[in-house]
């Protein structure tokens, strides 16, 4: 069994190296913007970052170039959850709007993708994995934030990291490809997923 992740230790890793990978994003759109050839190192320079620190989040200029594209067009955490009182209220939004992304960008994910895990690839055996978003992760954690006094830090690390794992763009792609499913269709599968997780996962009385 793996240890608990300490919430305070956790949460503060995750909060900047998301705050890292979208001063990247913003770096690379401002540099599209004026027409400046974008680059890791030129990025990095932009946005005031070391050029070995970018590396671990962008290892090519087409990668970056691709998320910072498709990075725009998402909503923040706090836009997406809106007022939502209710803990699962606030996950099925989540859940939601992560689905309705995955269906109207479709191609640039699976392209974004793809080169992506072909910069993993080619990294080589015992290189670190290339760093990818975490915007869901940002979502699901603001949703459940309300848990927070009542659940250990890692039952809530658990519950964050099952939603992640199972809706998405890897989740939507798997019941397109695999499953040959049509969008309606694997839209209500994950929301099924989610509320048995939710049920699964949740203290009594959520």
């Amino acid at each position: 069994m793996e240890p608990a992740l300490s919430t305070s230790l956790e949460s503060g890793r995750s909060a900047q190296k998301l705050r890292t990978r979208q001063a990247l994003l913003a770096a690379a759109r401002a540099l599209m913007a004026r027409g400046v050839p974008v680059t890791v190192t030129a990025a990095a320079a932009e946005a005031g970052i070391s050029k070995a620190s970018a590396y671990r989040y962008f290892t090519t200029p087409e990668t970056l170039t691709m998320e910072a594209a498709l990075d725009g067009a998402f909503a923040s955490p706090a836009e997406v959850v809106g007022d939502a009182t209710e803990v699962r209220d606030r996950v099925r939004r989540v859940h939601r709007y992560l689905s309705d992304a995955a269906r109207a960008q479709e191609r640039g994910f699976r392209l974004y993708l793809a080169k992506s895990l072909e910069a993993s690839a080619q990294a080589g055996p015992g290189s670190a994995p290339q760093l990818r978003g975490g915007r869901r992760l940002a979502m699901y954690e603001l949703a459940l934030a309300p848990l927070r006094a009542r659940m250990p830090a890692g039952d809530l690390a658990v519950l964050v990291h099952a939603l992640s794992g199972a809706t998405g763009l890897e989740a939507w792609l798997a019941l397109k490809d695999v499953c040959r499913l049509e969008d309606a269709e694997a839209a209500r599968i994950t929301a099924l997923t989610v509320e048995a997780i939710l049920d699964r996962l949740l203290p009594p009385g959520v």
